[in-house]
C-alpha cells in the first residue's frame, strides 16, 4: 500500500513539474515550439509521402498479380515476352503428381481506339486460382462457340454487352461485362478476358503449322501451379524445374512485385536519402530548442532542485516533452504526407509491366505512419538526451543566475573530445559503407555522414564561435559589443551558425549530386541521339520492348526519298531467375550506346555472336566480370556466353545487356524488330522524311492494334534525360523543403536571441545606446554568424556532394563524375542575405524595445 502511494505521489509530482515547467515554457515560447514542430512535421510528411508514393507502385503491381495468381504456389514464367510452349502445361500435369491444378495464362494488352487495355487469357482451369478470375469467366450459358470470338470485359472499360469490336483485323463481341464482388478490384475494373485460343490469336501467340503440316504449339506467358494440400513447396518447385529444363523460370508468383520494387528503387532511395537527412536536421533543431530551453529554465530548474527534485526526474520530464514534440509533429505530418502522396500518385501515368498496362492506385503501407511517427519520436528524444545532460550542471545555488550566464559555461573537455572522435569515426564509417556495401543499401551512408558532421561541428564549437567573435569586431563599435555578446552565449551562436551551415550543406550535397547524376546519365547514353529518326513499338520515353514491328515497315522505310540506311534492332525483357533484365540485339552499323562505350574488340566479338556486353549494374547483379562465362537460360535451353566488356549504362530494372541480334532471335525466339534506326542523307528534307515515316507507321500497326511511333534521335535522348531530371526534380523539391524549414528555424533562432537578451538590450538602452547602435549590433552579430556558417556549410556540403556522388554511383553503377556547381555561390549568397534580412526584424524589435519592461525581472 505504501508503495502504491509512493508511486502515485511520484506521478503527481511529475505532472506538477510538467505543468509548472514544461507546459509553461511551451506557452511562453510559442515560436520556438512552432519551429521545432514544423521541422518534425516536415520530416514525418516526407517519410509518409515517399513510402506512400513508391509503395503505391509496388502495391498496385502486387494487387494485379495477386488477383491473377490467386492461390497458386508456383509460377512457371516465360523468359521473354515471346512466351513458352503451352504444351509444357500438359507435361507438368503428367509428370508432377503433386500439382493439384496447372493453369496456363496469357498476359498481354490490346489497343482499342488508341487505348491500351490489359488482356488476360486462360482456359476453364482458371477458376482454380481465385474468385476474381471466376468473376471474369462470366456466368453460365456461354458455349465454346461463344468463346471462340467473344470476350468478357471489366466494368470500367466502357464497353457494353453485345458490342462489336475489331482488334488488329480480328472481329470480337463483348459477351458479358463482368459483375460481382471482385469484378472491379482487378486493375480498377479495366481489363479484357478471353479464352486461351482467342487470347493467343490476339497476342500473336497462336500455334502454326511447320514443315510437313506438323502443328506447332501455341505460346503462353505463364503457367500457375496449385499444390495439393500438405505438399512440400520446395520439393514441388524442384520437380517442376526438372520438367521445365531451363526453358522458363520457376519462381514464386509474387516475383513481379519484387521486380517492380527494383525498377523504382533508384528514385525511391534518392528521396529517402533526403528524407533521412531532413530527419537528422529535425533532430538537430530539436536539440537546439531543448538546449535553449535548459538555459532559459535554469532558474526554475534550480528552484525545483532546491525543493527536493532529483536531476533524473528533470531529465525525464525533458525527454517526455521531446517525445511529445515527436509524437505531435509526426502525427500531424502523417495526413499531410498522405495528401502529398495521393497528389504524386495522381500525376503518375499507368505503368506497363510485361506488356500489361496497370493502373496505379494509392496504397499507404500500414507500417508507414508508425515508422514516420516513431522515427520522429526517436530523433527528438535522442537529440534531447544530449541537451538534457545540461540539467546535471544545475545546482540549487550556482544556477540562480540568468540563462545567458549559464550559456557561457564552457562544455566539458571529455564531452567535446568524445563528440569529436565519434564524429570523425562516423564520417569514416560513411565512406566505408559507400566503398564496401554493394548496391542500394549504401544509401544509408548519407544519414551516417550527416550525424558525423554534426558531431564534429559540435566538438568545434569553441573555434567556430571564436571565428564569429573575431569577424564581428570588424563591424566597428556595435560589432565589438556583438562579439562580447557572442562570447557570453557560445551555444546560441553555434546553434545559429549551424542552422546556416545545414541549409547550405543540404542544398550543395543533394542537388549537386543529382545534377552530376543527370550529366553522367547523358554521358552513358552517348549514341542514343545519333540516328536521325526512330520507328519504334513504344513512345520516345519508353524502351521499345515490343510488340514486334510489321516487316513491311522496314521495306517501305528504305524506299523513302532521303533515307540512306535503316538499321534493325530490338529490346527484350528477360527473366533471369527472379530478376528482370533488358537485353538489346545489335547489328553492324547500329548506333547504340553499347557500340560506343564498349571497346572496339569487344563490340566486334559480340557482333560475331561470340559474347555479351553488360552494364555495370547487371554485372553486379549476376556476379560476373569481364572474361567470365555467363550461363543464360532461354526458351531454347541454357547457353554459355563470355562477358566481353562491362560499361556505364543507365540502370533499368536489374540491369542491361547486349548480344548480337542473331543470337537474341535464335536463343529467345524473337525474330522481328522492335525498333528501327533511320539514317538520312545530309541534304535530306527532314520534315518530308518524318512525314513519310509517320504515314508508314500509321498504315502498319503492330500486333493487337498497337500503334507505331516515329521520333527523332534528339527527342529520344531528351526524353531519357527528362526522365532522369524528373526523378531528380522530386528529390530536389524535397531538398528545398528541408532548406526552407532550416531557413524558418534560422529566422526563429535570430528572433529568440533578441528575446532572450531583452534584459541586456534594455540595460544598453538605459545607459544611452541609440536605437541605431542596438540595431547595428544585432545585424553585426547576424552577419558574422552568416559568414562563418556559410563557410562551414561549404566544407560540410562539399564533402556531402562528393559522398552523394559515390552513393549514387554505388546504387546505379553509373560512374557519376564529380563537378562543382556554380549555383553553390547562389546558396551561400542566399543564406547570408537571409541571415541579414532575418536579423532585420529582430534588430528592429531590439531597437524599439521598451526600456522599463526589458530590464524588469521576469
Amino acid at each position: 500500500m505504501n508503495r502504491v502511494r509512493a508511486v502515485a505521489g511520484g506521478v503527481l509530482a511529475g505532472l506538477t513539474r510538467v505543468r509548472i515547467l514544461n507546459l509553461r515554457e511551451i506557452r511562453t515560447h510559442r515560436l520556438r515550439v512552432f519551429t521545432s514542430l514544423s521541422v518534425v512535421l516536415v520530416s514525418s510528411a516526407l517519410l509518409v509521402a515517399v513510402l506512400g508514393t513508391y509503395g503505391s507502385f509496388t502495391e498496385s503491381v502486387r494487387d494485379f498479380n495477386a488477383a491473377i495468381s490467386g492461390t497458386a504456389d508456383v509460377e512457371v514464367a516465360a523468359i521473354t515476352d515471346s512466351g513458352i510452349d503451352d504444351s509444357l502445361a500438359g507435361r507438368i500435369r503428367a509428370e508432377v503428381p503433386d500439382a493439384k491444378a496447372v493453369v496456363p495464362m496469357i498476359r498481354g494488352a490490346v489497343t482499342v481506339d488508341g487505348r491500351p487495355i490489359p488482356l488476360l487469357g486462360s482456359d476453364f482451369r482458371v477458376t482454380a486460382l481465385s474468385g476474381d478470375l471466376r468473376s471474369m469467366q462470366g456466368g453460365t450459358g456461354l458455349s465454346l462457340d461463344d468463346l471462340a470470338d467473344g470476350v468478357i470485359v471489366g466494368p470500367n472499360t466502357g464497353f457494353l454487352e453485345g458490342q462489336r469490336l475489331s482488334i488488329d483485323g480480328i472481329d470480337l463481341r463483348v459477351l458479358q461485362v463482368a459483375t460481382g464482388e471482385g469484378a472491379d478490384r482487378l486493375n480498377g475494373g479495366t481489363y479484357m478476358f478471353a479464352y486461351l485460343d482467342l487470347a493467343q490469336r490476339l497476342t500473336g501467340k497462336e500455334g502454326e503449322f511447320g514443315n510437313g503440316d506438323v502443328a506447332l504449339p501455341g505460346k503462353v506467358d505463364s503457367i500457375f501451379i496449385v499444390a495439393k494440400p500438405g505438399v512440400d513447396i520446395a520439393a514441388l518447385r524442384s520437380r517442376i524445374s526438372q520438367v521445365v529444363g531451363g526453358r522458363a523460370v520457376v519462381v514464386d508468383p509474387d516475383f513481379r512485385t519484387r521486380q517492380a520494387e527494383v525498377a523504382t528503387s533508384v528514385t525511391r532511395d534518392a528521396t529517402l536519402l533526403v528524407s533521412l537527412i531532413s530527419l537528422v536536421i529535425a533532430a538537430f533543431l530539436v536539440f537546439n530548442t531543448m538546449n535553449m530551453a535548459v538555459a532559459s529554465r535554469r532558474q526554475s530548474l534550480a528552484m525545483v532542485r532546491a525543493l527536493g527534485a532529483r536531476r533524473r526526474n528533470l531529465v525525464g520530464d525533458m525527454l517526455g516533452e521531446a517525445a511529445l514534440f515527436g509524437l505531435i509533429g509526426g502525427g500531424i505530418g502523417v495526413p499531410i504526407g498522405i495528401l502529398a502522396g495521393r497528389w504524386a500518385v495522381s500525376t503518375v501515368p499507368p505503368v506497363t509491366r510485361d506488356a500489361v498496362t496497370i493502373k496505379i492506385a494509392y496504397h499507404l503501407p500500414a507500417y508507414a505512419p508508425v515508422v514516420a511517427v516513431m522515427a520522429c519520436v526517436i530523433a527528438c528524444v535522442g537529440a534531447t538526451s544530449l541537451a538534457a545532460r545540461s540539467v546535471f550542471s544545475v545546482s540549487p545555488v550556482e544556477a540562480m543566475t540568468p540563462g545567458e550566464v549559464a550559456d557561457s559555461v564552457p562544455r566539458r573537455g571529455v564531452v567535446v573530445w568524445t563528440a569529436g572522435i565519434v564524429g570523425v569515426l562516423t564520417v569514416l564509417a560513411a565512406w566505408i559503407i559507400v566503398v564496401t556495401v554493394p548496391g542500394r543499401p549504401a544509401i544509408i551512408a548519407g544519414a551516417v555522414y550527416a550525424v558525423g558532421a554534426l558531431l564534429i561541428c559540435f566538438a568545434l564549437t569553441r573555434p567556430l564561435v571564436a571565428a564569429v567573435v573575431r569577424l564581428a569586431r570588424f563591424f566597428g563599435g556595435p560589432g565589438r559589443l556583438a562579439s562580447v555578446n557572442t562570447r557570453r552565449a557560445p551555444r546560441r551562436a553555434w546553434a545559429t551558425l549551424m542552422t546556416v551551415a545545414v541549409a547550405i550543406a543540404v542544398g550543395m550535397g543533394t542537388s549537386g549530386a543529382l545534377d552530376n547524376l543527370v550529366s553522367s546519365i547523358s554521358s552513358s547514353l552517348d549514341g542514343l541521339g545519333d540516328p536521325d529518326f526512330y520507328i519504334s513499338s513504344q513512345s520516345k520515353d519508353q524502351v521499345p520492348l515490343g510488340p514486334e514491328l510489321s516487316p513491311e515497315i522496314y521495306q517501305e522505310a528504305r524506299e523513302v526519298p532521303g533515307v540512306t540506311d535503316v538499321v534493325v534492332g530490338q529490346w527484350a525483357n528477360v527473366n533471369a531467375g527472379a530478376d528482370r533484365i533488358l537485353l538489346q540485339g545489335l547489328v553492324p552499323g547500329s548506333r547504340a550506346p553499347f557500340m560506343r562505350k564498349a571497346s572496339p574488340e569487344a563490340v566486334r566479338q559480340v557482333l560475331d555472336g561470340n559474347g555479351i556486353l553488360l552494364s555495370n549494374v547487371l554485372a553486379r547483379t549476376l556476379g560476373v566480370e569481364t572474361g567470365d562465362t555467363l550461363r543464360l537460360a532461354s526458351p531454347t535451353g541454357y547457353h554459355d556466353v563470355i562477358v566481353r566488356d562491362t560499361v556505364d549504362y543507365v540502370s533499368i530494372d536489374s540491369g542491361t545487356g547486349a548480344v548480337s541480334n542473331a543470337l537474341l532471335s535464335t536463343w529467345f525466339d524473337r525474330t522481328g524488330a522492335t525498333y528501327l534506326q533511320v539514317i538520312t542523307a545530309p541534304d535530306a528534307d527532314k520534315t518530308a522524311v518524318r512525314a513519310a515515316l509517320e504515314r508508314i507507321a500509321a498504315e502498319n500497326p503492330s500486333q493487337g492494334g498497337s500503334p507505331v511511333y516515329v521520333y527523332s534521335g534528339a527527342e529520344a535522348l531528351a526524353a531519357t534525360r527528362g526522365q532522369a531530371e524528373q526523378s531528380g526534380a522530386f528529390t530536389v523539391a524535397i531538398q528545398w523543403i528541408v532548406s526552407v524549414a532550416a531557413a524558418i528555424a534560422l529566422l526563429n533562432t535570430l528572433l529568440l536571441s533578441v528575446i532572450e537578451r531583452r534584459r541586456e538590450l534594455g540595460v544598453l538602452r538605459a545607459m544611452g545606446a541609440s536605437r541605431r547602435f542596438v540595431s547595428r549590433m544585432v545585424l553585426a552579430e547576424a552577419g558574422a554568424v552568416a559568414v562563418v556558417g556559410a563557410l562551414t556549410g561549404l566544407v560540410v556540403g562539399a564533402i556531402l556532394h562528393v559522398l552523394s556522388d559515390e552513393i549514387l554511383a554505388a546504387t546505379t553503377s553509373i560512374d557519376v563524375a564529380y563537378s562543382p556547381r556554380p549555383i553553390t555561390i547562389v546558396f551561400v549568397a542566399a543564406s547570408v542575405v537571409l541571415c541579414l534580412v532575418g536579423a532585420a526584424v529582430p534588430a528592429r524589435r531590439a531597437a524599439r524595445m521598451n526600456i522599463t519592461e526589458a530590464i524588469a525581472n521576469e
